[in-house]
């Protein structure tokens, strides 16, 4: 049995290799089809230990087949720019800007799209479209409320991921600019229900839920002036003192002292009178409980002091 000789040739340090690339470097055939290199696309290896099935993977190698005039695109643009999307781990979405044409082959979900759509067209390394095109790529593969999650983290200053983002204005240039394209109606109805101050989606879908149920639309990153500091609900209504605030993994994950942290927030937004409001998961889950909870709250609220 052939020992099975390091990858450690100048120039494949990368977690994905094109084949050509292993043949430049003087790696025979028999070592690059050997069983510790797996196949993430047909014309690529992922380094030993790496998972070729991976979203990671797949995505690193078709970034190494595609050129000039593509990109990637929709869910997978969205998911490599750290947008909350739906996962999509079947295939790498990979558009082609006319009169290119997507690649055809086995994992790989293609489309068009009309020259001067994209506010530039994706270059190499990463071929991936500017931050508002890639939301409005999702125009034609994510429901309404989707794109105002992705919306909102976008413009949002206090999201919490590193990934790039725009402002409102170019979410709306793209919009304009996609007006013919398939899905531009979903941009559309999703633009007037983005907002700023938004660290994670579960803050947009307890707001998107809130004025589902008929209620007034609560306040993002809501100013709360305590004694000595000013704090930042989640959501809340400020006319009524009302702030909300969503528990999610993060503040169970960390122990003892997140939940000695969050208490004694809770505790100061209380005792400079105002009512709080938690929820977690389960309540976005089912929000029935929580939503009853609100109305309660706003009906005291509003009765005479």
């Amino acid at each position: 049995m052939r020992r099975l000789t390091p990858l450690n040739a100048p120039g494949l340090e990368a977690a994905v290799v094109h084949v050509r690339e292993l043949r430049q470097a003087g790696v025979k055939d028999w070592r690059m089809n050997a069983g510790d290199l797996e196949t993430p696309m047909r014309g690529t290896r992922a380094r030993p230990g790496l998972d070729g099935n991976s979203f990671e993977a797949r995505a690193k190698a078709v970034q190494l087949l595609i050129g000039e005039g593509r990109f990637i695109s929709r869910l997978s643009a969205a998911t490599l720019l750290l947008v909350p999307v739906p996962k999509r781990n079947d295939l790498i979405d990979v558009g082609a800007v006319r009169p290119h044409k997507p690649p055809r082959r086995l994992g790989v979900a293609g489309h068009q799209i009309q020259p001067g759509v994209l506010s530039r067209v994706p270059v190499a390394p990463h071929w991936l479209p500017a931050p508002e095109d890639a939301w409005a790529l999702l125009g034609a593969v994510c429901r309404v409320e989707d794109l105002v999650v992705a919306g909102d983290h976008l413009i949002s200053t206090t999201r919490k991921s590193r990934g790039p983002g725009c402002s409102f204005e170019d979410l709306v240039d793209a919009s304009i600019r996609f007006g013919r394209c398939q899905g531009v109606g979903n941009l559309k109805a999703a633009l007037p229900q983005v907002r700023h101050g938004v660290a994670s989606p579960p803050e947009t879908m307890v707001r998107l839920r809130i004025v589902k149920a008929g209620f007034e639309e609560p306040v993002t990153n809501c100013l709360v002036p305590t004694y000595g500091r000013v704090l930042h609900a989640d959501l809340g209504y400020p006319q009524w003192r009302i702030a909300i605030e969503y528990d999610g993994a993060y503040h169970f994950e960390h122990g003892p002292a997140q939940m000695k942290f969050d208490n004694e927030r809770c505790e100061r937004m209380i005792d400079a009178g105002w009512t709080v409001l938690r929820l977690t998961s389960l309540d976005l889950k089912s929000p029935a409980g929580f939503l009853r909870r609100l109305a309660r709250a706003i009906e005291r609220a509003k009765q005479p002091k």
